[in-house]
């Protein structure tokens, strides 16, 4: 073709022009290829993981359903046994039969711990850790045992004692608490 003086070679540029169309679809159908072969490797490792969770939970489940399986039968085993020692401290309870923590102050505060028949010991407000030891003498010496339910009381005038003693004391019962399993406390301030 001719025009006004100048020849356009039509042909040799078309062939580049689809030479350049057929190498960019090739690389393309190349890329989609790798594309698809990656995201089909991560879905298999993906489903690997998903299949080893998938038994790891079903694993759990199983160990579980044992140890449920183990609960229910202890707690069918021994509900009766719970029952009758819960009934008997609240027996005992309803009789007057049970441990009065009695905060007192004289020059000092003092604790005295009393039972059914009177003072079974008392303690100086030293520390935490002695009164709990002194709570814990009492109830060995009366021969109540770790697995003993007992009902216990901290009686105090709260218009004359310290927060920091019934602090004290009442941390003290819960390390005792901690001890014997079924040491329940309550905390009655007369002042009310």
């Amino acid at each position: 073709m001719k025009n006004k003086g100048i020849a356009i070679e039509l042909t040799a540029l078309l062939d580049v022009i689809l030479i350049m169309l057929f190498w960019v679809m090739l690389n393309m159908e190349r890329e989609n290829e790798r594309v698809k072969t990656e995201a089909a490797e991560q879905a298999a490792a993906y489903e690997q993981q998903v299949s080893e969770i998938s038994e790891e939970l079903n694993t759990v489940r199983a160990d579980y359903d044992k140890v449920q399986s183990e609960f229910d039968r202890y707690i069918s085993e021994n509900s009766d046994s719970i029952a009758a020692a819960n009934q008997k401290a609240l027996d005992e309870f309803a009789e007057g039969r049970m441990i009065t923590l009695n905060l007192t102050y004289d020059a000092v505060g003092k604790l005295f711990i009393l039972g059914e028949d009177g003072e079974l010991g008392h303690t100086l407000l030293t520390g935490r850790e002695d009164i709990a030891a002194n709570i814990e003498k009492v109830l060995r010496d009366e021969g109540m045992s770790e697995d003993d339910v007992i009902l216990c009381a901290l009686v105090y005038d709260g218009d004359r004692a310290l927060y920091s003693d019934v602090k004290l004391i009442t941390g003290a019962a819960d390390d005792v608490g901690r001890k014997y399993g079924n040491f329940y406390c309550t905390y009655i301030n007369i002042s009310r």
